[in-house]
């Protein structure tokens, strides 16, 4: 008999709760879908990156399964809360508890498994997109099909078995503790109010958005160029991200009835329309569900970030190429063997353009003195690099950049845009060459500098003449090809010419100079790859924390539909018409998924302009961020809104039935 019930009342609720099904369902799709790349042989075979990418993913998974875990504990109290009364009846029956128990975990445990058999097909399909998402980062030619592993399979049931086995003892332990009369009165029993007294609610408010407000400007003030390389950057991004989750809480704990005592207290508002009655309403909500909503918040907050970040990821991308590698190959070696290199590439490349320039050594070092890069230099590399003016004008050719002019006894400095700062406070005005040049440094600039021009983080450029009698520090060869570089070429220089980029260390051991060679190809395929794995984790977890703060709002709302059933039958009596109940219903609904979200868009938007005092150096503009962030946001409000439509329609249906 339990039994037939149990499997009632599953139909009964996969019909009340389709929404929370449905997230339910995805959320089981994305992780086995994810298993299924992680595990795939064909996925982990394109790029040696992609191998860390399975470990990877069951850091992340852990995160994902205790979001589930709250999402699925969260429905299932508040499913039982709803038929507690229905409970009672069972009990005053003489059904004993024990049983009743066993048949609501029954009920939760079948529709947790018609959730895992709907997630394979779909995580298998969408496996398949996922594929050609990776294929497309990759650019690879052909789209790669993601098999079925055993090894997936029994991940997911390993989740889902966590994940249940702890809902079930939580449900259990719930049902245990209640008596008769907690079944039949819990449904009727109000939230407690978090804040006493208006006084407590108005400090509680002030004082957290005071947090909030000091959190982000330490934030804003530690994140520029000059503060990040400080050491105790990270304990203070730590100290402000806990703040902000304490400010998180406290203004959704008071924000709510705040706003509403300035609502009521306006009677021009309060007296317009249906805004009585819609107040009157929420009250309840307001005073008791703050930590929900604070929580609701946190999901949304980490939502819209790592949106944020994989944009910004996709943003750094071309800057990341440029910097390291502008040309297709880059060779760093004696000048006699460079021609070895060039033979190696002629057989599966055509060459469009090379260049070799040469490196000196200024001993004077008198840049180099003034940095603290110099106590740690051995003797042998306490030297300033130098370069032509020729051969840096030949460069910034090839990248199809202008030309610059200097006077005999005038150079410039090269250096990455974020030690400019740094650079601009220790350069002299003059330098003295260990040759006897004396020569003014007419500028400091970032153009044309690329991480290999010499093997250092700054170059001076020379008129020509004045690197005579300098002695040659490094030989460079630079190399653009017609055909895209790949992977293989730099695995075919290691094997042709190991004798060139192999040396043996101080122990005896033979070593590898990683950087002697540099191939554009096989820097786009580690930054593509770490490009995917970024931004599909960030993508499935925002998704994840979306679906559950969406989730939460919707069953809170199909509750109020239930409860407040018969509000708006009187409304209808008193002659209201169905359109404009349905509006009412718009509004409270529109209040009730608002709330949680205003603030965590201000949050956002602060944090990720202090993040940009630091990366926009490595975007396009300075102002690129806005639009990642406005197409995070119109992306997540999208998502959001699907709930917000569906927990229209379902409330619009609860009420006008009979």
């Amino acid at each position: 008999m339990l039994g037939k019930l149990a499997v009632r009342n599953v139909k009964r609720s996969a019909k009340d709760y389709v929404i929370y099904l449905i997230t339910i369902i995805i959320s089981f799709s994305l992780i086995f879908a994810l298993n299924l790349i992680s595990t795939s042989e064909a996925i982990m075979n394109l790029s040696q990156g992609l191998n860390t990418f399975q470990y990877i993913m069951y850091f992340i998974n852990a995160i994902v399964l205790g979001v589930i875990c709250f999402l699925i504990n969260y429905t299932t109290k508040f499913i039982f809360e709803k038929r507690s009364k229905e409970f009672g009846m069972y009990a005053l029956l003489g059904i004993k508890k024990r049983k009743i128990n066993k048949m609501f975990l029954l009920e939760s445990l079948l529709l947790g498994f018609i959730a895992l058999i709907i997630s394979m097909p779909v995580g298998f399909c969408v496996s398949q997109f996922l594929s050609l998402f990776i294929v497309k980062i990759l650019e690879l030619p052909q789209a790669i099909f993601i098999g079925l592993n055993v090894k997936s399979f029994v991940l997911l049931a390993i989740y889902f078995a966590l994940i249940y086995l702890l809902v079930l003892w939580r449900a259990g332990r719930r049902m245990r503790k209640s008596t008769i009369n907690d079944l039949l009165t819990l449904e009727k029993q109000n939230e407690m109010k978090i804040t006493k007294s208006k006084k407590h609610r108005n400090i509680l408010f002030f004082i957290s958005a005071a947090l909030g407000i000091f959190s982000l400007i330490v934030w804003y003030v530690n994140f520029k160029p000059e503060a990040v390389q400080e050491s105790s950057i990270l304990s203070v991004v730590l100290i402000c991200l806990c703040l902000l989750v304490v400010s998180i809480y406290g203004i959704m704990i008071s924000a709510g009835d705040f706003i509403l005592s300035v609502v009521l207290k306006n009677n021009k508002i309060k007296n317009s329309k249906d805004n009585l009655f819609i107040a009157r309403t929420f009250s309840a909500k307001a005073k008791t569900m703050g930590f929900v909503f604070g929580t609701l918040s946190m999901l949304i907050t980490l939502s819209i970030l790592f949106l944020n970040i994989s944009g910004m990821n996709k943003g750094l991308y071309d800057y990341q190429i440029d910097s390291e590698s502008p040309f297709d190959v880059a060779v760093t070696d004696k000048k006699e063997h460079l021609k070895d290199y060039l033979d190696i590439i002629e057989e599966d490349y055509t060459i469009k353009n090379d260049f070799i320039y040469d490196i000196y050594k200024d001993k004077t070092a008198a840049i180099l003195k003034t940095t603290p890069a110099y106590d740690y230099k051995s003797d042998e590399r306490r030297f300033d690099p130098v370069i032509r003016l020729s051969d840096y004008n030949r460069l910034l050719e090839l990248r199809g950049q202008e030309k610059i002019s200097l006077n005999q006894d005038e150079c410039i400095v090269l250096s990455e845009i974020r030690f400019k700062n740094d650079m601009n406070n220790i350069i002299p005005d003059k330098i003295a060459l260990s040759n006897g040049t004396e020569l003014k440094i007419k500028d400091f600039t970032t153009t044309g500098y690329w991480a290999r021009i010499s093997n250092e983080y700054y170059t001076i450029v020379v008129p020509d003449k004045a690197v005579d009698a300098l002695e040659t520090d490094t030989s460079h060869l630079v190399v653009n090809t017609k055909e895209k570089t790949k992977t293989q070429l730099k695995e075919k220089m290691k094997t042709r010419l190991k004798e060139y980029m192999t040396y043996i260390d101080e122990n005896g051991e033979e070593d590898e100079t990683y950087y002697n060679v540099v191939v554009k190809g096989e820097l786009i395929e580690a930054t593509n790859t770490m490009t995917m794995i970024i931004s599909t984790i960030c993508i499935y977890m925002a998704f994840i924390f979306i679906a559950s703060a969406g989730t939460i709002i919707a069953i809170q709302s199909l509750s109020d539909s239930n409860k407040y059933k018969y509000r708006y039958r009187v409304l209808s009596y008193l002659g209201v018409k169905d359109e404009n109940i349905y509006k009412t219903i718009r509004k409270q609904l529109l209040i009730l998924f608002g709330i949680p979200v205003i603030y965590p868009i201000l949050i956002n938007f602060c944090l990720i302009s202090s993040v940009n005092n630091v990366y926009k150096i490595m975007l396009a503009n300075n102002t690129v961020y806005l639009s990642y962030f406005i197409a995070t946001v119109l992306e997540f409000l999208i998502i959001y809104a699907v709930y917000y439509i569906a927990a229209y329609f379902s409330f619009k249906r609860n009420i006008t039935e009979a």
